[in-house]
């Protein structure tokens, strides 16, 4: 069955009421790997109960609204699927105990040709339950390797920057762990890809790699410590270009420039580019 282009585009999402509990918040910090120093008092924030923080990249693992794309109306062949690109926004703090909303909808369904397959773009917003104020923005851009042709537009509307081709001003490098993907999916992504090895030989992979999303975290914890002290993250987005593998070390390589930092990150140890056509605003 082909794409069913009508059926993405008007699929109803039902809003979904979530509250943040204190070891939500501290297991997705551990996840993605924040304070491996105890003794970091920066880090130990977003770990431990007295005045702990929300890392500020947690939004990116709230309110999905489900396997939707797996329903047989949507047409949509789902092992050719790969998450594109990711882009966050953060308008207030979220807090532990303090109910919010979460609210899914298509934006644009891209036609890249019979070739060159689909993208589905979605967004997701959360609004404080009490005052409907916005908290997070977050936009996800899906591509279907085997959907396209199905005649509709050809360009997204949003284009990622491309880095300066000038040596980076920053860069940092922070590890993953080897069970990093085994924490990062109690987040609530519990594809086998990323921990069944006999899954990940299938799909073609020496086993099974880190979940982008956490990559994507990575690189926000290595900006915010590129950026300094005091300095909060507003936006954040890129393309995922590579799959890391859970043991690797990641690193970002950052360029200032109006605005904000463009950045991109690689695996050294394999020469690859894993996140490209990234940027961050901070405040």
């Amino acid at each position: 069955m082909p794409l069913n282009a009508d059926a993405i585009l008007s699929h109803p999402f039902a809003e979904q009421e979530q509250v943040l509990t204190d070891k939500d918040c501290m297991l997705f910090a551990l996840s993605v790997g924040l304070a491996r120093d105890p003794l970091d008092e920066a880090e130990l924030s977003y770990v431990y109960e007295e005045g702990l923080k929300v890392f500020p990249t947690m939004p990116i693992v709230l309110g999905h609204p489900g396997p939707w794309m797996a329903l047989p109306a949507m047409g949509i062949n789902r092992q050719m699927l790969v998450h594109g690109t990711q882009r966050l926004e953060l308008h207030g703090v979220l807090q532990p105990g303090v109910p919010f909303l979460a609210r899914n909808r298509i934006l644009e369904l891209v036609d890249k040709g019979t070739d060159g397959g689909a993208i589905i773009v979605s967004e997701r917003t959360l609004v404080d339950k009490a005052s409907g104020a916005l908290l997070a923005r977050i936009e996800s851009g899906t591509f279907c390797r085997a959907d396209g042709g199905f005649g509709g537009q050809r360009q997204p509307s949003h284009e990622f920057r491309a880095v300066p081709e000038r040596a980076p001003d920053l860069v940092c490098e922070l590890p993953t762990t080897a069970n990093q993907a085994l924490w990062y999916r109690l987040n609530g992504d519990r594809n086998p890809l990323h921990a069944s090895p006999a899954f990940a030989a299938k799909a073609g992979f020496p086993r099974p790699i880190l979940h982008g999303l956490c990559t994507y975290s990575v690189a926000a914890h290595a900006l915010l410590k590129l950026a300094g002290p005091g300095r909060a993250l507003r936006s954040l987005e890129t393309r995922f270009s590579k799959p890391v593998f859970p043991g690797e070390s990641i690193q970002v390589e950052a360029w200032n420039e109006a605005g904000g930092m463009a950045f991109r990150a690689r695996v050294r140890a394999r020469d690859v580019v894993v996140l490209d056509r990234g940027f961050a605003t901070l405040a």
